[in-house]
């Protein structure tokens, strides 16, 4: 038993360190003045059927960016989290990115949501009323996700000053 549950995780996490492995190498030639580390890490929270944050226990592929974002292969899709202020986020122009879906979420508290599922000025409102100074946006992405479309949306982020 023990050696088939050794195989079916295997099966399971091969795709996912092949796609970190692909990443980390376009990575490090697209951004050689940043310093890029990865990992497996376990405590991240996805969304339920009924909405709701749940933690995982398992561990996922993690590639970080320093200074810009962190990149999180999940079985169900790839994540770029970043930060942008709260200043930023009010004169951000979000068109820039109108074909990626994002969510808008609290670095102090980050269970609460500033802008899944909302309209541009609804996150701005929600956002300028909130006592947060700087804020995570996570970009969601196909795992499919050619590796070309990672390094676009992260040169996005670059030049329209998210950090992380």
């Amino acid at each position: 038993m023990f050696k088939n549950t050794r195989d079916v995780l295997n099966q399971i996490y091969q795709p996912l360190n092949e796609k970190r492995i692909e990443l980390r190498t376009k990575l490090a030639e697209a951004f050689n003045g940043l310093k890029i580390t990865d990992g497996f890490y376990n405590g991240h929270y996805h969304r339920n059927s009924a909405g709701q944050y749940q933690a995982d226990s398992y561990p996922i592929p993690v590639i970080s960016v320093m200074g810009l974002c962190d990149i999180e292969i999940d079985f169900d899709g790839i994540t770029v989290t970043t930060k942008l202020s709260k200043n930023r986020i009010e004169s951000f122009n979000w068109n820039n990115l109108q074909d990626v879906c994002f969510e808008v979420y609290g670095a102090e508290d980050y269970l609460t949501d500033y802008g899944n599922n909302r309209t541009i000025d609804d996150i701005k409102s929600k956002v300028l009323s909130s006592i947060e100074k700087e804020f995570f946006i996570s970009f969601s992405l196909s795992v499919d996700s050619i590796t070309e479309k990672v390094i676009n949306l992260l040169n996005t982020l670059q030049q329209k000053y998210f950090y992380y």
